[in-house]
C-alpha cells in the first residue's frame, strides 16, 4: 500500500475517550480479554500519547486514519476506509500475540517492501487453521520466524491449504511492510526474537500474590500463637506518644518561618520535542500558504535565509521563542530534507550547503487544507502597536502581505460557469489557476503531442488578445492571458490579521515615495502614499523625529486623494533622511520593493 509516500494531514492528539473506544474496538476485534488486562499491555497496544491523522495512499488510492505513538515517531495502527483496524509491524513488535504469523523466505521480504503482494507459492506451510479470507495476518522471514516484517489481509483461506507447490494466486494483500514509504522518525532496530505468548493478566497475578500473602500471614499467626510475651508498659507508653518510623519513611521536617507566606510556584514544563516539530511543520505550511496567496517568494534561497527571514516569523504565536535546535532534526538541512520527503519543499545540496529551490503548490493536500493561525510575526505586530508613539523602539512589526485578487470579466465568465464556479466575487491567483485547469481537464484540451500545450477552443481563444491568434498556448501563457482578461485588485494585511472585512483596492498598489528635494535652500525628505499601507502617519512622524534627530511635520500632499478617497498626507523630515526612512518603514512591515527613493537634488550627468 505504501510503495510511494502517502499524503498525510497534520496530526492531532486523540482524546482520552476516543482512545478508550479505539482500544475497546481493537481488543474486541482481536479477541483479547478486556476485564483483567494490565495497564502495561493496554499502553503497548494503544499508548496514552497516541495521535491521529487522515492519509491517502498514492499507490492504491486508499484513504484512512493513521495512528502514531512513541511521541509521534512511529506509526502504530491503520484504520482503513472500511473501518478495518490493521496493526503496523511496530505495534506487532510490542504485541506479537495480536495476529497469527506465517513465514516466507528472506528474499521475498524485499519484494513485499517494494509494493508486491504475498503470492501463495512464496509462503512456507503449515498455516494456522484460523486464517480465512479477510483475516489479518503478519509475515516473518524464515530466519526470524517470530518477528513480523509485514502485515496484510488474507486473500485466500490459508487455514485449509497444506501445499503451496504448483499453486498460484495472491495469498495476502500487503498493507504495511517494514522499510516501505510509511514515514517514521527516529532509529529503529529489528528485534531478533519475540515472545509470542500472551502476557500474564493482572487478575491472575493479583490472585497469586493474594494467595502468597495469605499463606505468609497464616504462618506468622501460627508462630506468634506459641509465644508467651509479657506486656511492656514502657514500650506501650512510648509507642503511644512517639510515632514509629521506618527506614523507608521520610522524616518530616519543619518548614522555615520565612517560607510560610511564600506561595508555591508550580513547575512549568516546556513543550515536548514532538510539539516543537509540529510547530515548525505548521510554520512551513504557513510560509507556503502566505507565498501562494500573497507576494510570492523568490527562489533559490539559502536555507539560513529561508529559516530566519520567513519560517521563524510564521511559527505559531505560542511557540514564538522555539528554535530549530530544539526539534528532533536539530539542523536546517535535516529539517528541509525531511520536509522534501513530504513534498512541501524542493532543496538542493552542494558542498554541505542546502538551498531551497521551491515550495509546494495548492495541489499538495497539506497546503490545500491548511488553516491559518496567529503567528509569531502577528503577535509581534500586536505587541508593537501597544507601544507609545513617543517611546523609542527598534523592534520590527509583523510583515505586511500583499494579496492579489481578480474579478472575472465578461470574456472569462463563461469559463467559470462551465466548471460551476461563481462569476461574481474576487478570486486569488491560485483559485483563478484552478478554474482554468478544471476547464482544460473538463474539455480535454491538453495536446496529445505535447502535454505542456493547451489547445484553444472558442472560449479560451476569446481571452487571448494576440494577433493572429495561435492554435495552442502553454499553461502559463494561457494563465497570464486569463489574468489579464480580469480586473486586478489587492489587499495589504499584516500577517495573522483577519482580512474578511477589508476592502478590495483596484489596480496596482502605489509605492511609498521617498523624495529628497530643496525647500528654501535646505534639503527635506518627503514621504507619501503611506495610507495604502495602513500606517498611522502621525505616529510615524514622531518616530522619525526621534530616529533622525530632526524636525518632522505632517502636511497635505499636493498629489491629490488617497485610495480611501480622502486627502493624502505626507511627512516632511528636515535633511536628506532617505536611508533612515527606509529602515523605519521596513520595521513597520514594508518590503523594500514597495518603496521608491528619488533624489531631485542630484544633477544628472
Amino acid at each position: 500500500m505504501f510503495r510511494k509516500k502517502p499524503n498525510i494531514k497534520p496530526f492531532s492528539p486523540v482524546r482520552g475517550s476516543d482512545r478508550r473506544k479505539l482500544l475497546a474496538s481493537i481488543l474486541t476485534h482481536f479477541n483479547i480479554p478486556t476485564d483483567t488486562l494490565s495497564s502495561v499491555i493496554k499502553d503497548a497496544i494503544v499508548p496514552t500519547d497516541v495521535k491521529s491523522a487522515k492519509f491517502i495512499a498514492h499507490s492504491t488510492g486508499e484513504t484512512g486514519v493513521l495512528y502514531v505513538g512513541d511521541e509521534g515517531s512511529k506509526p502504530l495502527w491503520l484504520k482503513l476506509s472500511d473501518e478495518t483496524l490493521i496493526p503496523t509491524v511496530f505495534t506487532l513488535w510490542k504485541c506479537p500475540y495480536l495476529v497469527p504469523i506465517v513465514q516466507t523466505w528472506s528474499p521475498v521480504i524485499e519484494k513485499l517492501r517494494n509494493g508486491a503482494d504475498m503470492m501463495l507459492p512464496g509462503l512456507i506451510p503449515p498455516f494456522p487453521s484460523s486464517l480465512k479470507t479477510g483475516s489479518i495476518v503478519a509475515i516473518a522471514s524464515n530466519e526470524r520466524p517470530t518477528v513480523p516484517l509485514a502485515v496484510g489481509v488474507c486473500n485466500l483461506d490459508l487455514g485449509t491449504i497444506t501445499k503451496v507447490q504448483g499453486q498460484h494466486g495472491k495469498a495476502i494483500l500487503i498493507v504495511q511492510c517494514y522499510g516501505d514509504e510509511l514515514p517514521f522518525r527516529g532509529k529503529v532496530s529489528v528485534p531478533v526474537e519475540l515472545d509470542l505468548d500472551m502476557p500474564k493478566l493482572e487478575e491472575n497475578n493479583s490472585s497469586m500474590a493474594d494467595s502468597e500473602n495469605s499463606e505468609i500471614e497464616t504462618n506468622i499467626a501460627e508462630s506468634v500463637a506459641h509465644l508467651d510475651l509479657a506486656p511492656d508498659e514502657t514500650a506501650r507508653t512510648e509507642s503511644q506518644t512517639k510515632p514509629v518510623t521506618t527506614d523507608d519513611e521520610t522524616t518530616e521536617r519543619p518548614i522555615p518561618a520565612e517560607l510560610h507566606d511564600k506561595p508555591i510556584e508550580p513547575v512549568v514544563q516546556g513543550p515536548t520535542t514532538v510539539e516543537i516539530d509540529e510547530a515548525f511543520r505548521q510554520a512551513l505550511l504557513s510560509t507556503i500558504h502566505s507565498s501562494l496567496v500573497g507576494t510570492a517568494l523568490q527562489f533559490p534561497q539559502p536555507s539560513s535565509t529561508f529559516i530566519s527571514a520567513y519560517l521563524l516569523k510564521h511559527l505559531p504565536s505560542t511557540y514564538a521563542s522555539a528554535q530549530l535546535k530544539q526539534t528532533s532534526w536539530k539542523k536546517a538541512a535535516r529539517f528541509l530534507k525531511f520536509m522534501e520527503k513530504e513534498g512541501l519543499v524542493k532543496v538542493k545540496e552542494k558542498g554541505g550547503d542546502v538551498t531551497v529551490m521551491g515550495i509546494a503548490g495548492l495541489d499538495n493536500i497539506a497546503v490545500k487544507e491548511f488553516r491559518s493561525f496567529k503567528t509569531a510575526g502577528s503577535k509581534k505586530a500586536n505587541t508593537d502597536s501597544k507601544i507609545s508613539s513617543t517611546s523609542q523602539t527598534h523592534e520590527s512589526a509583523g510583515l505586511l502581505v500583499m494579496r492579489d485578487y481578480y474579478l472575472i470579466k465578461d470574456k472569462g465568465k463563461a469559463i467559470a460557469e462551465a466548471v460551476g464556479r461563481r462569476t461574481s466575487g474576487y478570486y486569488s491567483a491560485a483559485e483563478l489557476r484552478t478554474i482554468l485547469l478544471e476547464y482544460i481537464a473538463k474539455e480535454k484540451l491538453v495536446s496529445e503531442r505535447n502535454a505542456r500545450e493547451i489547445m484553444l477552443d472558442p472560449l479560451l481563444g476569446s481571452i487571448v488578445t494576440t494577433s493572429p491568434k495561435p492554435r495552442s498556448l502553454t499553461r502559463e501563457d494561457l494563465l497570464d492571458a486569463f489574468r489579464e482578461s480580469c480586473s486586478s485588485y489587492y489587499r495589504i494585511v499584516r500577517e495573522g490579521e483577519d482580512e474578511q472585512d477589508m476592502k478590495y483596492l483596484r489596480g496596482p498598489p502605489p509605492k511609498v515615495q521617498i523624495l529628497i528635494s530643496m525647500k528654501q535652500g535646505h534639503k527635506v525628505t518627503r514621504i507619501t502614499n503611506l495610507e495604502t499601507y495602513r500606517i498611522d502617519i502621525h505616529d510615524l512622524a514622531n518616530e522619525l523625529r526621534t530616529e533622525c534627530a530632526s524636525s518632522t511635520t505632517v502636511n497635505k500632499s499636493v498629489e491629490g486623494a488617497s485610495v480611501s478617497g480622502q486627502g493624502k498626507l505626507e511627512i516632511q523630515v528636515q535633511g536628506p533622511q532617505s536611508k533612515a526612512a527606509v529602515e523605519v518603514l521596513e520595521r513597520h512591515g514594508l518590503k523594500r520593493i514597495w518603496i521608491e527613493v528619488k533624489d531631485s537634488t542630484k544633477k544628472g550627468k
